[in-house]
């Protein structure tokens, strides 16, 4: 297969700063992999011929994808190449941000501004999609951040963000460092602006709630044998978490990040590509992918399920 940026001619801004197109407007590639597994007469009905496509391949490492409505653009960062890319509805890939603090997860705050997880500043931030991002977390409970990794928003505008030490272990995506709290958790940044630990987790990593918020959902992804690797499930009432329950392994691999779709199912990453569980945790689908991946989101009206992972963007065109 031919590279989807192998074409690209590089476009510099009008002050000559920084590199700001990467591919020129085109069509996507057919990905050379497997036909999608399907387990299930429901999963059927919506994987049944879908096609997976190669959008761009460039990249160091694929991750944190986020549909972003006001620009019509799918957000994601290339964390070890340190810019956060935007694919556009044309099929060119720009450069929003050059010369991250190593960004990982990103999200849309309910006013169309764009939120990032940094490894490197240990920080929640916030931008346009230019520039340089503003810090709006760096400390929880008194203590710095350790790395912050995935991040979504809750129904009530609250932000959500894992806080695991991946960053600080890993110079190749963040800055070695020690956590000075010696805890990972799931942290929330509320309303009145004021970050807290909402539950310990053993190296979180991704997070969502189900369509109604009562559920929420996060992977625990140790590397060392610390805990269990697999997808957890909290019912969620507004102030508190309880309720802890193990929903979903994934047959090869970690869940390293996932989304939740309209119907309550979960598509999650794993060594095979996404796999798909419904609102009970059974196992649905397998749509594989070529390379390791990373994460996956839906655009706006979930017709697309765009998937990160190593070089890669894929997208996944999906019946209305």
């Amino acid at each position: 297969m031919m590279s989807v940026g192998a074409e690209a001619v590089l476009a510099v801004d009008p002050a000559g700063l920084m590199p700001a197109r990467l591919r020129q407007p085109g069509p996507p590639l057919l990905t050379d992999v497997s036909p999608v597994q399907i387990h299930s007469a429901e999963a059927r009905l919506v994987l049944g011929g879908a096609r997976l496509l190669t959008l761009y391949d460039q990249a160091s490492w694929s991750e944190g994808p986020a549909w972003w409505p006001r620009e019509q653009t799918l957000v994601w960062s290339d964390v070890i190449g340190r810019r956060v890319l935007g694919w556009r509805e044309d099929g060119a890939v720009d450069v929003l941000l050059d010369a991250t603090p190593f960004i990982n997860g990103n999200a849309v705050a309910p006013d169309g501004a764009l939120l990032h997880c940094e490894h490197g500043r240990r920080a929640v931030s916030r931008s346009d999609g230019v520039g340089l991002p503003v810090v709006i977390a760096s400390h929880v409970d008194g203590t710095r951040l350790n790395a912050p990794n995935d991040i979504t928003i809750a129904d009530d505008g609250s932000i959500w963000f894992s806080d695991p030490t991946f960053g600080l272990e890993n110079p190749q995506q963040g800055v070695p460092a020690k956590s000075q709290s010696g805890q990972t958790a799931i942290c929330r940044i509320g309303t009145d602006g004021v970050t807290h630990r909402v539950v310990e987790i053993v190296q979180p990593n991704g997070l969502g709630f189900s369509p109604d918020g009562g559920t929420f959902y996060v992977s625990q992804t140790p590397q060392h044998g610390e805990g269990e690797v697999a997808i957890f499930a909290f019912d969620w009432d507004g102030e508190h978490l309880a309720g802890r329950r193990r929903f979903a392994v994934v047959p090869e691999g970690t869940p390293d990040g996932f989304t939740i779709d309209r119907r309550g199912w979960l598509w999650s990453s794993s060594a095979r590509g996404i796999e798909v569980f419904n609102g009970a945790g059974h196992h649905m689908a397998t749509v594989p992918t070529p390379g390791l991946c990373s994460n996956c989101a839906f655009d706006e009206d979930q017709t697309r399920l765009f998937v990160t992972g190593e070089s890669t963007l894929w997208m996944l065109p999906l019946p209305a």
